[in-house]
């Protein structure tokens, strides 16, 4: 019997909740019957009150992003939330997320983001779930460089609405574009 090592079984978790919340967006955007609980009117109201959700997250993703301001990229996190940046092991659940975006300032002491934006190209609900991607385009200068640091590349996040109707990343991934390509 093999046994599997943590990050095997974080992999077969992730695995199986893509899986679970794929299935779910079929089932939920399924046809549901006239009139009743999914009535036009009601899931009408339901897709603008997620979009609006939605988009209050988004404003306050970039907001974040943009004045570096890791307080309160931290709070846009779920407690559970899963981190797996590129180059580096994932990390698991908001304390570590927060430890090392606050590591961050001792690193980009003096720096400014100029820069930092996010092209949605697709956002889907399926019920207390939202997923998204989009192209991020980032610029930021630093002290000690004559030339600003500029990334394009992917995004992708899974959002989880919570009880106060916020919605709250519970995982994030990206990369950048190959260079010269947007």
């Amino acid at each position: 019997m093999q046994v599997l090592h943590s990050s095997g079984m974080r992999q077969i978790l992730w695995l199986c909740s893509v899986t679970l919340l794929f299935s779910w967006s079929i089932l939920y955007s399924s046809e549901k019957p006239a009139g009743g609980p999914h009535s036009e009117a009601t899931t009408a109201a339901a897709t603008r009150d997620s979009r609006k959700e939605i988009d209050d997250f988004n404003r306050r993703f970039i907001e974040a992003c943009r004045s570096m301001d890791h307080k309160a990229a931290t709070e846009l996190w779920t407690d559970d939330g899963v981190d797996p940046l590129p180059g580096m092991e994932p990390m698991v659940g908001k304390p570590a997320i927060s430890e090392w975006l606050n590591g961050l300032d001792a690193q980009t002491k003096g720096a400014k983001v100029t820069r930092c934006d996010v092209d949605w190209q697709q956002i889907q609900v399926a019920g207390s779930v939202a997923y998204e991607w989009g192209i991020n385009t980032q610029t930021v200068s630093m002290p000690d460089r004559p030339e600003a640091f500029k990334n394009k590349g992917k995004i992708t996040l899974i959002l989880r609405k919570q009880l106060d109707g916020s919605r709250k990343q519970a995982l994030e991934s990206w990369n950048s574009s190959p260079q010269g390509k947007g």
